[in-house]
């Protein structure tokens, strides 16, 4: 009876109904699209991160993460293959990688450059890198062309077809020295990558660095990032510690964790001034309806009804409100989101530059993730509860007299 009672007394004013459950709307689509900015940003930084550089999990030399030498490259062995192979079920892919700086030059100009040995459809698969390709093409199985980034040919004057010098260190103490044509070029959002980016296929590179069968690190990408941890540590459990390590993209990118972090308290920090603010909007609503209902109580104690069930019938309507309102909110909130989910906002030029070195693609990415509007619903609907108390407790100290009268 209560609940029915409640749900008439909504639409018997559904004008005051409408503007106390639009505030409550607005709150969860204000908090909705805040939060979605936020974890998109966030989860961009995130995949940026692993797709580019470090993927779920590297199984490394027990040396290199500390001294990340050609010197401290890893024998792939079978022992690795086989810990792979045992953990099928959790790792999607592998993407071996054999990497270090060189001296880049053509004819009297030279640069230093990052060099890469890849294999190119895992690599693909990990970061589609062969989509940056704006000439020439990427290497197939026994060819043994070099693939740069655009601001090395245009910084040392390459062209496809020229022949590209490469001059560093190999394995313990080598000499590594090489020419390689120019077969293509890849154009990066980020100028870093523009400018220092250069590409053998695996075996050719391990062959320059004196390292065959050797790599820096075997990169995995999961079936399930968030189990990346015990992944981890299962694998190390099969592999020989003497030799072998492995490490999270979490432990190989800590300054980015800590970034991550501070970022995420400061963002807590601005959601619950929002909460606040929100709570306080949804509280005037309330204090309006009361006040203008106040004779209406005063009729109902007069007549006899309880204080208790009164109360019961107040808070069962700021219930309906709440909920009513958090639906509403992420019904429009959701279209909202999405639509920018789908359509990233590209930066302006300070705010671009800032990403950029952070290494991140300049756009501002949302998320679509459930947790976000179950949250914010949750967050808003429990402050609207919060603010049933006041006409629970208005009430109890009402004058039915005085009240009736009015």
């Amino acid at each position: 009876m209560l609940l029915t009672l409640a749900w008439r007394n909504l639409w018997r004013k559904k004008r005051r109904t409408l503007i106390t459950a639009s505030s409550v709307m607005f709150a969860v689509v204000l908090a909705v699209i805040l939060m979605s900015m936020i974890n998109g940003m966030r989860q961009q930084m995130i995949d940026s991160i692993i797709s580019n550089t470090t993927g779920h999990v590297q199984i490394q030399d027990v040396l290199y993460h500390d001294e990340p030498s050609m010197d401290h490259a890893m024998e792939y062995s079978q022992e690795v293959k086989d810990a792979v192979e045992a953990r099928g079920d959790a790792i999607k892919y592998t993407v071996p990688r054999i990497e270090g700086f060189c001296l880049a030059s053509k004819e009297v100009s030279s640069r230093g450059v990052y060099l890469t040995g890849i294999v190119p459809e895992k690599e693909d698969r990990m970061n589609d890198l062969s989509s940056r390709l704006v000439e020439g093409a990427m290497f197939e199985p026994g060819e043994e062309f070099a693939v740069i980034g655009r601001g090395v040919a245009t910084l040392l004057d390459l062209a496809l077809g020229d022949t590209i010098v490469l001059l560093g260190q190999g394995f313990q103490g080598m000499t590594a020295a090489g020419k390689f044509p120019v077969g293509g070029i890849l154009e990066f959002p980020l100028p870093e990558a523009n400018n220092t980016m250069v590409y053998l296929p695996l075996n050719v590179a391990q062959d320059f660095f004196a390292a065959p069968g050797r790599l820096n690190s075997l990169i995995l990408m999961l079936e399930d990032p968030g189990q990346a941890d015990e992944v981890a540590r299962l694998l190390l459990q099969d592999l020989d510690q003497e030799w072998y390590t492995t490490k999270t993209w979490e432990e190989l990118m800590p300054d980015k964790v800590a970034a991550f972090e501070a970022r995420d308290a400061q963002v807590r920090i601005f959601a619950w001034v929002l909460y606040i603010v929100a709570g306080f909007g949804i509280f005037g609503t309330v204090i309006t309806m009361m006040h203008e209902r106040l004779r209406e109580l005063g009729i109902l104690l007069s007549i006899g009804l309880k204080r208790s069930r009164l109360a019961m019938v107040t808070m069962l309507e700021t219930l309906f409100i709440g909920f009513i309102g958090v639906l509403a909110g992420i019904a429009v909130g959701y279209p909202i989101v999405y639509w920018f989910y789908r359509n990233p906002i590209p930066l302006g030029t300070e705010a671009g530059e800032v990403m950029i070195d952070f290494g991140i693609e300049p756009y501002l990415t949302f998320s679509i993730a459930p947790g976000i509007f179950i949250y914010q619903g949750i967050t808003i609907f429990i402050i609207a509860l919060i603010v049933g108390i006041y006409p629970v407790r208005k009430v109890f100290a009402l004058d039915m007299i005085d009240a009736a009268r009015k």
